[in-house]
């Protein structure tokens, strides 16, 4: 049997994370021996929630990255305004070009930025660069920070180092940022589940991640952490997924299927996945380290050599990628999670290359059963120079942003309030 298995990402955009499954524990068996990392009564009582790929939402707009670049090589923040439908530049200069160094919004961030609202504060994370401050200078370090929700305020809080960078997935508990820091050391990285403080910019590592078997952080959920590692088994890759209390430093393995046998997606607490040879759709509690089947007979006769993917995964629905090998086509499916119905998903675009892409969701509204949607795409000219100091003008393109009800999402009703860039 043919199967696509989700391949491991942190933009968890979490529905759509990828599997990690272990090779000796079926989706019955009981979690492994607990083992402990050392308890850390600082940490008891945490709420940790994982910051999805748009995370500077609020219900009034949104704050995104404009990644078509000014001639200088800056970019600029935005504001997407929900009320204008609207997408302006993020400075509160009065009378700003937005195109000079006294723009509050421009900056220099060779290695991209994401943005995020915790609390009612904007956060600017600059992965960086590892290793090529020596050419993009300061702009390629790692670091984070803030700015007023106006764009006024810009304060750096922390900067890393040249041999340092920062990984997905971004969680908070509404205080304080955790994330991954890996440090090359000696042409080796080690990776380190910091926590940083967003008040003081000052951090501290509390977990070190097994560099031996590429244990990577998988997602969170209260005072818990799920961390995806690899090994061998028999000579086949194997890839066990451990629940681990930041707490109480307790490690437990969670059960889970065949690697070859699944594909899932992760949302909160729940691993949502569909075992080929049950034909069936699993909901797994990896806190609660609990299993049970949502819904059997998921596909009719089962999918044969149909190859499947997990995409996304949010508020009672599941979407799903079948590839077709006999017409070479790929068809989507929608599921709802509560009455296990299901239909043709067909909200898709053509983007600037021509190619079919799906209406993706970046983000829930706060306080609302609406979605951020990135709907499309723009081809943009924007001017620069060769390494010869010669002007010449490049092409790119910009995400095309919507927002619409969840319902319209999940039933394929193309009904967008589209924003427009201001320029």
């Amino acid at each position: 049997m043919k199967r696509l298995v989700a391949t491991l990402t942190a933009c968890l955009l979490l529905a759509g994370c990828a599997a990690a499954p272990s090779s000796d524990a079926g989706a019955d068996s009981p979690a492994s021996s607990a083992q402990s990392t050392g308890a850390n009564p600082d940490l008891a009582g945490l709420e940790l929630q994982v910051l999805p790929e748009m995370s500077a939402v609020t219900a009034e707009g949104f704050y995104t990255v404009d990644m078509v670049p000014l001639p200088d090589g800056s970019i600029r923040m935005l504001y997407g305004d929900f009320a204008s439908s609207s997408l302006i530049p993020l400075c509160a200069a009065p009378g700003c070009a937005h195109t000079g160094p006294e723009c509050q919004g421009r900056m220099l961030a060779y290695g991209g930025i994401r943005s995020m609202v915790i609390g009612e504060q904007l956060f600017l994370v600059f992965p960086g660069v590892s290793g090529s401050v020596d050419e993009y200078g300061e702009a390629a370090l790692a670091g984070i920070m803030t700015m007023e929700p106006d764009g006024s305020g810009k304060t750096l809080l922390t900067r890393f180092g040249a041999e340092q960078e920062l990984r997905d997935p971004y969680i908070t508990d509404g205080r304080d940022l955790y994330c991954t820091l890996q440090t090359a050391e000696d042409g080796w990285p080690k990776e380190d589940l910091i926590r940083i403080d967003l008040a003081t910019g000052e951090w501290e590592s509390i977990y070190q991640m097994d560099a031996e078997h590429s244990e990577q952080l998988m997602g969170a959920f209260g005072s818990c952490v799920l961390l995806c590692s690899q090994t061998s088994v028999q000579g086949k890759l194997a890839m066990p997924l451990t629940r681990l209390d930041l707490a109480t430093g307790e490690k437990a393995q969670v059960p889970y299927p065949d690697l070859g046998d699944t594909t899932m997606a992760v949302q909160g607490r729940k691993i949502y996945y569909y075992s080929f040879s049950e034909n069936a759709l699993h909901g797994l509690d990896w806190v609660a380290l609990e299993d049970r089947v949502l819904k059997e007979n998921l596909f009719e006769g089962g999918l044969g050599d149909v190859s499947a993917s997990f995409l996304d995964c949010r508020d009672d629905h599941a979407l799903l990628s079948l590839f077709l090998p006999d017409s070479d086509e790929t068809l989507l499916v929608q599921m709802d999670l509560t009455t296990g119905e299901s239909s043709d998903f067909t909200l898709t675009y053509s983007d600037i290359m021509g190619s079919e892409r799906r209406v993706r969701v970046l983000a829930s509204l706060p306080g609302t059963e609406q979605y951020l949607v990135e709907m499309g795409e723009q081809a943009v000219d924007y001017h620069t120079e060769l390494s010869d100091g010669t002007p010449t003008v490049m092409k790119t393109s910009r995400p095309l942003y919507g927002v619409m009800d969840a319902a319209d999402y999940w039933s394929s009703s193309p009904n967008y309030q589209t924003l427009n860039y201001s320029e």
